[in-house]
């Protein structure tokens, strides 16, 4: 199941969704997928921190 994640970088808002797969986070952001791994940490941390990291640098994908 797909949630949503939303976050202002500056005056803009970005927005994507994300899902699980096993501990591996799928964040899907303009058409593209990044994948991240979840520990200890929440999913939702994890993917607005992805979102976040990639709203400010998109070549860091």
């Amino acid at each position: 199941m797909w949630r949503q994640v939303e976050v202002s970088v500056g005056s803009q808002t970005h927005r994507g969704r994300f899902r699980l797969d096993g501990r591996r986070l799928i964040l899907e952001w303009r058409g593209g997928r990044s994948f991240a791994w979840c520990g200890h940490v929440r999913p939702e941390v994890v993917a607005a921190s992805c979102l976040r990291r990639l709203a400010t640098n998109p070549l860091a994908a």
